[in-house]
C-alpha cells in the first residue's frame, strides 16, 4: 500500500494524495466510485460540493484569518 500525503493550504483546499476512502457518516461512498490517487476537499467552507473543492475559495474577497 503506497503511503497517504495530505497538504493543508491556508484559505484554500486540502489536497490528499494516495488511496482513501471517502464516505459519509453512515459509510456510504462519496463522489466519484472509482479509486483516484488525489483528491481536493474543501478547506474553506465555502464550496457548493461539500466535502470536495470546487474553487470558491477563490471569489476575490478577503479573510482576516
Amino acid at each position: 500500500m503506497s503511503e497517504t500525503k495530505i497538504c493543508c493550504n491556508p484559505k484554500g483546499p486540502i489536497i490528499v494524495e494516495g488511496e482513501v476512502k471517502i464516505t459519509d457518516k453512515y459509510g456510504r461512498p462519496l463522489g466519484n466510485e472509482k479509486k483516484k490517487k488525489m483528491h481536493v476537499m474543501c478547506g474553506c467552507g465555502k464550496s457548493m460540493s461539500k466535502p470536495f473543492c470546487d474553487g470558491s475559495h477563490n471569489d476575490g474577497e478577503e479573510d482576516d484569518d
